[in-house]
Parts: structure tokens; C-alpha cells; sequence
């Protein structure tokens, strides 16, 4: 009885520390998201562009979706996928005259599939601000999430500004915030179920994230 008491306990506790690091891994992407944002409708007002009103709007509905999704264990993949959508059409008002070459597709059937939010919103994010912002003109992204029975697949790839000496590290980090956040709050929610390789190949950063979604 005792034993079986003391089970229940730990188990209990157990099961609340997970609860408290996933909220502390959501609560870090938050600030995260906030900070670029600011920064890019402070350039945007350098510029006085006129689209600033509607970037403020933008933001602002954008921004009241993050909280609201932060606030959850899991929110709808369509959801997620929706708010990345929101997230690119801004992101062309930030980047003003900029151009850059988008690929996003999404294959497979989406219905019903949830993730952690912002996972793959803050990999999204990444490639932006350390990608396409950096190569004025030159930028590209590449975009592919993938659906199938028993996995969400990702693939991410961006250009970056190649160093000036090839001994340096790429300007693009593993070490990153977003990129330690999305790591961690994978790790609270798939344990081992899942891979997450974000690396420099030559002038290309390349994100790949394989989820086993019969682990979630």
C-alpha cells in the first residue's frame, strides 16, 4: 500500500516537472518571436513606408495568435501551418523592395494532426532572419512539410552569406535560441520519437525534422 502510494507520488511529480518544462521551452519561443518582430517594424519605420499601419495590424493579429497557442500542450498542425502562412505575408512587407525565390509546399493530409506549437513556426522564422534578411536580392527558402501515416516530415533550406574566412563558423548557429527552444520542447513532448539536424552545408543551412507522431 505504501509502495503503491509512493508510485502514485513520484509519478505525479514526475508527470508535473514534464508540465513545467514544457511551459518554460513555450514561454522562451514567446520573447523570441516578440524581439524580431519589434526589430523588423523598427526598420520598417526607418524606411517610413507607408505599409507600416498594416505591418502594426498584422503583427499585432499575429502576435495574439502566438500567445494564444503558446498557452497549449498541442494546437493543430492546419493551425500551425496557417500561422506560418501569416507569419511569410509579413515578413514581404518587412522585407520591403527585398525579393527572394520562395518553395513551400505541403503534402499529405494535415486533418487532425497536432504538434507543440510554434515548432515548426520558429524553424520557419529562423531561416528568415538568418537567411533571406542577410541575402538581400539573392534570397531563397525551400519549405517542404510532408504528412504520411505515421510521421510529419520537414525540410527547411536557406541560403546565407558565406564567411569571409573559411575557418569561421557559419553565421547560422545550432546554438541558437529558437533552435534550442524547438529542440527542448520536442524532447518534453516525443522523447526520443523524433530527429532535429539544423547545420551549414557550404552556403546553405539546412533544417531537417522527422516526427513520429505514433509516439505523441
Amino acid at each position: 500500500m505504501i509502495a503503491d502510494q509512493y508510485l502514485i507520488s513520484r509519478n505525479y511529480r514526475q508527470q508535473q516537472n514534464d508540465r513545467n518544462k514544457l511551459e518554460l521551452f513555450k514561454n522562451l519561443l514567446q520573447p523570441h518571436f516578440l524581439f524580431n518582430s519589434l526589430n523588423n517594424l523598427y526598420a520598417l519605420s526607418l524606411r517610413k513606408s507607408e505599409e507600416t499601419p498594416e505591418a502594426i495590424v498584422r503583427l499585432s493579429n499575429l502576435l495574439e495568435r502566438v500567445v494564444s497557442y503558446s498557452r497549449k500542450e498541442t494546437i493543430l498542425l492546419s493551425e500551425e501551418i496557417a500561422l506560418i502562412e501569416e507569419y511569410i505575408a509579413l515578413e514581404r512587407i518587412w522585407l520591403g523592395e527585398c525579393s527572394f525565390i520562395m518553395d513551400f509546399q505541403v503534402k499529405g493530409d494535415t486533418e487532425g494532426v497536432s504538434i507543440p506549437p510554434l515548432t515548426i513556426y520558429t524553424l520557419i522564422e529562423n531561416a528568415f532572419k538568418h537567411g533571406i534578411r542577410k541575402c538581400c536580392n539573392n534570397g531563397w527558402v525551400t519549405i517542404h512539410l510532408v504528412v504520411k501515416d505515421d510521421k510529419i516530415l520537414l525540410k527547411v533550406r536557406n541560403g546565407v552569406q558565406p564567411c569571409e574566412d573559411n575557418t569561421q563558423v557559419s553565421p547560422v548557429a545550432t546554438t541558437g535560441l529558437g533552435i534550442n527552444a524547438v529542440r527542448k520542447l520536442l524532447e518534453s513532448s516525443y522523447r526520443n520519437h523524433y530527429h532535429l539536424d539544423a547545420r551549414p552545408i557550404g552556403n546553405v543551412y539546412a533544417v531537417d525534422l522527422i516526427i513520429d507522431r505514433l509516439a505523441a
